[in-house]
């Protein structure tokens, strides 16, 4: 990978880390990180505009480095490859106060944005749709899906029905596709990762993994949800989403598209009851602070 990076972007480095298919490297005291991309040309024309746009905020994430033809994109041994100039490389770990900085980071003009998330609705009954349809194709080879799927199904549907509490708004900032406690600086400053959506995404989808992970601090939780001073759309909002099991989700497919074993859904199949003891909380906290309607039948379906 030495001579394509030479011969591909003029550039000499001095020592070269492989990690999961992807190449770090050091050129004069500056680190760069070339990866595999798999996403869209505009997926990723967008990207190197926001990563600009930070960077003029002096906000540092990683950015793009063109080859020597002037392009983002570089076809290395058929793979599809781009190089970034990384100027955060910490590998500690993301904090809630991180997640805070980024849901204050808004992006106007987005109507027409590809990196748009934000129909949460019609994209989980899309999904929802299209996993009922493959599970019934199963028969008998995956019984942990089988005996679990029901269950995250209904939790699933239960927050598409908060979303009929909720009008869709414009205000988006940049979020990730996935973050959690587990992710790390490099990991949040990296333009791959960006999406557009509402704040809620990455504070919920971090507090999940927290919970799962049984690192979830009550208090810590409180201070920082009186931080947010979060309205009653976005408090329902971020309460639907808390119901929808992108963890369990994210399992299902490391099992169906990359053949993992099944038993890796034990990491949340064990966590349930904890899980469930976090919906009934964030439940109470919701209906008091955000006028939320008494749902007698949700606290039963939580345990």
């Amino acid at each position: 990978m030495k001579n394509a990076i030479q011969y591909y972007y003029g550039l000499y480095p001095e020592n070269i880390f492989q990690s999961n298919g992807s190449y770090e490297f050091d050129i004069n005291h500056m680190h760069y990180y070339l990866t595999p991309y798999n996403r869209s040309m505009e997926e990723l024309e967008e990207l190197y505009r926001i990563s600009i746009q930070l960077l003029e905020r002096q906000i540092y994430c990683h950015q793009f480095v063109f080859n020597m033809k002037r392009e983002i994109i570089t076809v290395i041994n058929h793979i599809p490859y781009v190089l970034m100039k990384v100027f955060i490389t910490s590998k500690q770990n993301v904090t809630i106060n991180d997640i805070l900085f980024f849901s204050g980071l808004t992006m106007r003009d987005t109507e027409k944005s590809l990196l748009r998330r934000n129909e949460w609705k019609k994209l989980w009954m899309e999904k929802n749709d299209y996993l009922e349809y493959q599970v019934s194709q199963f028969g008998k080879r995956y019984p942990k899906i089988r005996e679990s799927f029901g269950y995250f199904i209904g939790l699933s549907e239960t927050g598409i029905c908060m979303l009929n509490e909720v009008e869709e708004e414009t205000t988006l900032v940049i979020s990730h596709r996935r973050i959690c406690s587990k992710n790390t600086l490099f990991d949040l400053y990296n333009p791959l990762t960006f999406i557009l959506d509402y704040k809620e995404r990455d504070i919920i989808e971090f507090w999940k993994s927290e919970v799962l992970n049984e690192s979830f601090l009550l208090e810590d939780f409180k201070k920082f949800m009186e931080m947010l001073s979060l309205n009653k759309n976005e408090m329902i909002r971020l309460f639907a989403r808390s119901f929808y099991p992108t963890f369990y989700f994210d399992k299902y497919e490391q099992i169906i598209d990359y053949h993992e074993n099944e038993e890796i859904l034990n990491e949340v199949l064990d966590k349930i009851s904890i899980y469930e003891a976090f919906l009934k909380f964030l439940y109470f906290y919701v209906r008091e602070r955000a006028l939320f309607p008494d749902m007698i039948w949700l606290t039963k379906s939580i345990g």
